[in-house]
């Protein structure tokens, strides 16, 4: 509560005064004062002033100071209670002068009289006047007061509904019945629909059930002795609902030049050490996202997805298994775009981790990551630092046309073949500190260019000739969230296509280590 130490004493200073003007117009009114106008008392109006500063130092004396942490109630100030009394006295005062001065101007004595009583007749039908428009003015305030009453009524009704069908819906997730816990999942949809302010609070909700331990499978329906513990069917259509309440939601194709009405904008993820199935976030956009120590089973894809602030990845595991069987899956990063820090420290990608096209405005981390299939990252562009130190390739790293615009370490990481840099440029960056794969330099710019190239140590900075690995361009194009790949790809190709592509890369990446 904050006070105002001056208020108080320009109270009691009002107060001072106001004897001082009373005790004036006591003396004028003993020695006989000439009014300053016809009907116009000195004493009178010195007591006038003196009443006035009186009101106004009692009302700042008073007063209580008000609460900075809310919004103060409206109430009615003493000011306009003063105000109102101010302005009936001076009304009626001043119309009983005017019309008292006319009326000593009559010239007949008995005229006089009854011009008099008229005046004074008609200054009270002024003083009552006034006082029908202060309470005209007040019943216009008690009008409003009524409305906002009202309206805070609605909102609170409102608030209610809301609380009483969140705290339902939630309820239901934690019923043991699949069928409950689907309908406690479209109920929160529709409550985060209808209401864009408690769109982060439903979502926080629907993660936090998808980092919770999923219902297991029945003894004799999983998977064989010694494997990761297999989801109840049941559970995988209500992980897979949930999922698929945020894939809806976030999602906002780049080829929309409209904001869908069904996007949740402004929206936080964190499913840290969630266990996620199957995952489609193609063409998503989102705030800030938290995925680390995640496990993605089957295929995840982020393609042309937007992270909008920080992206974490550490520790997350992409296994490309599911319990249903074998497929050609993938870590599916394609076109996406990375506005803040994106974090991919310690992540294992047991299937192919496909960056290509893919943009890190920021820092990308990659520092102890393990790449167990192919690594593409063809055409992706690292505005920041790229950092790779001690990360493992394990199959084929293509890194072909990729621009690197701030620092760059693959101190300590291991290639099993050597890694494919082939077109890659380098941006300057003064003071900044690069360190390559063994084998791979930048290029001096004795040709005219002012482009720094990544050149092998013999020179060669193009492919080797006989092959041609410059297929898979980036075409922004819908496609379904739940298709593996390998029936569809991000770069309008097929997946026949886009694998003989991929093996051209790394055909490129053994011919560089033969």
């Amino acid at each position: 509560m904050r006070r105002h130490p001056g208020r108080r004493t320009i109270g009691v200073i009002s107060l001072v005064a106001a004897g001082a003007v009373a005790a004036a117009a006591l003396v004028a009114s003993r020695a006989g004062a000439p009014d300053l106008a016809a009907y116009v008392p000195l004493p009178g109006l010195l007591a006038l002033v003196a009443a006035v500063l009186a009101g106004v130092g009692a009302g700042l004396t008073l007063a209580r100071p008000r609460r900075d942490d809310r919004e103060a109630l409206r109430v009615l100030s003493w000011w306009w209670v003063l105000t109102g009394v101010v302005l009936i006295v001076v009304s009626m005062w001043s119309a009983t002068a005017v019309l008292l001065f006319l009326a000593d101007t009559a010239p007949d004595a008995s005229k006089r009289v009854e011009m008099r009583l008229d005046a004074v007749k008609t200054g009270l039908t002024v003083g009552a006047g006034a006082v029908g428009l202060v309470a005209l003015l007040l019943g216009v305030r008690r009008q409003w007061l009524g409305e906002r009453t009202q309206a805070y009524q609605e909102y609170d009704a409102g608030e209610r509904r809301v609380t009483e069908l969140y705290t339902k819906a939630t309820d239901q997730l934690g019923h043991d019945k699949a069928a409950v816990r689907l309908a406690g999942l479209h109920a929160l949809e529709r409550v985060a629909q209808d209401n864009p302010e408690h769109r982060q609070t439903i979502v926080d909700v629907i993660c936090a059930y998808l980092r919770m331990p999923p219902v297991p499978a029945e003894p004799g329906e999983g998977e064989s002795a010694g494997q990761e513990e297999s989801i109840d069917p049941q559970e995988l259509q209500v992980r897979a609902t949930a999922q698929g309440i945020l894939r809806n939601h976030l999602r906002w194709s780049r080829s929309e030049p409209v904001r869908p009405v069904t996007f949740w904008p402004d929206i936080d993820l964190d499913l840290t050490g969630a266990r996620l199935v199957k995952l489609g976030f193609v063409d998503c956009r989102m705030r800030r996202a938290r995925f680390g120590g995640a496990r993605f089973e089957g295929f995840a894809r982020f393609d042309r997805a937007t992270f909008e602030d920080v992206a974490v990845f550490g520790g997350a595991v992409f296994t490309g298994r599911a319990a249903w069987g074998e497929a050609n899956y993938k870590a599916g990063f394609e076109g996406a775009v990375f506005r803040g820090d994106v974090m991919f420290r310690e992540t294992v990608f047991a299937l192919r981790a496909d960056f290509r096209e893919a943009t890190f405005e920021r820092a990308g981390l990659f520092n102890r990551a393990v790449f167990k299939d192919r690594a593409l990252f063809r055409g992706a562009t690292f505005a920041g630092d790229a950092l790779f130190g001690d990360a493992a390739f394990e199959n084929e790293a293509v890194f072909r046309q990729v621009t690197f615009g701030g620092g760059a370490s693959f101190t300590g990481a291991v290639f099993a073949t050597a890694p494919a840099f082939w077109e890659a440029t380098v941006g300057e960056a003064p003071g900044v500190r690069r360190s390559w794969s063994t084998g791979w330099r930048e290029a001096g710019r004795d040709d005219g260019s002012g482009v720094v190239r990544l050149v092998r140590d013999d020179g060669s900075g193009t492919a080797p000739p006989g092959r041609d690995d410059g297929a898979a361009r980036l075409v922004p194009k819908d496609s379904p969230a739940d298709e593996p790949d390998g029936t569809r790809t991000g770069d309008g190709g097929s997946g026949a296509d886009q694998a003989q592509a991929d093996d051209q890369d790394a055909g490129h990446a053994r011919s560089a280590g033969s």
